[in-house]
């Protein structure tokens, strides 16, 4: 497999979660009052992402809109930066660190635990992996909207019931993209 030069749009958003996760890491560990609610997002979320990240990779090779093919982009950038600042919380707050792969499968295994986050089944995703053109692009709408519906609801619960400033931040911002993308995919949906 070989490696894509990265566009100049996919290195400024690097810049910018980079600087956003310096910050979010200075608040040190031994000031966190994490509550349950907390650690609870963090190993739930981190699969949901992982997904997300699987979804965008087929992008490139199948989308038809250049639009998605993008969004795609932004979604795998994003969500992989995202799950690295979750996991660099879990280990500063002494949680073990969640694997994304094993627990995305272990959350595949749990019928309502998918449909409850939003998320897609293996058929969903197997079915994904073989379209191209118009039709991997709706079906990519199809399961993401409901995908980042999900974890808009995931992201409020923290965000009201958590205790962890920082993860609160974190949620937050989540919360912006993953509205913003919504939106946007909500708009995609119509014209595809």
């Amino acid at each position: 497999m070989s490696l894509e030069k990265p566009s100049l749009r996919t290195l400024s958003l690097l810049v910018v979660l980079l600087a956003g996760m310096l910050g979010a890491g200075t608040a040190s560990a031994a000031a966190s009052t994490y509550n349950e609610v907390d650690a609870e997002f963090t190993r739930m979320m981190i699969p949901h992402h992982q997904q997300a990240i699987l979804m965008s990779e087929l992008a490139p090779e199948r989308a038809a809109d250049t639009e998605l093919a993008a969004l795609a982009d932004r979604i795998h950038v994003e969500q992989g930066l995202e799950i690295w600042m979750m996991q660099g919380w879990q280990g500063r707050n002494g949680l073990p660190v969640t694997d994304p792969e094993a627990a995305y499968q272990d959350v595949l295994d749990n019928p309502d635990m998918v449909e409850r986050m939003g998320m897609a089944t293996r058929e969903e995703m197997d079915r994904l992996a073989t379209l191209s053109g118009a039709e991997f692009d709706r079906m990519f709408l199809d399961l993401m909207i409901p995908h980042h519906d999900g974890a808009v609801d995931m992201l409020r619960d923290v965000i009201l019931n958590g205790s962890d400033q920082e993860l609160n931040q974190m949620a937050q911002d989540m919360m912006s993209t993953q509205k913003a993308q919504l939106a946007t995919m909500r708009d995609m949906r119509d014209s595809v």
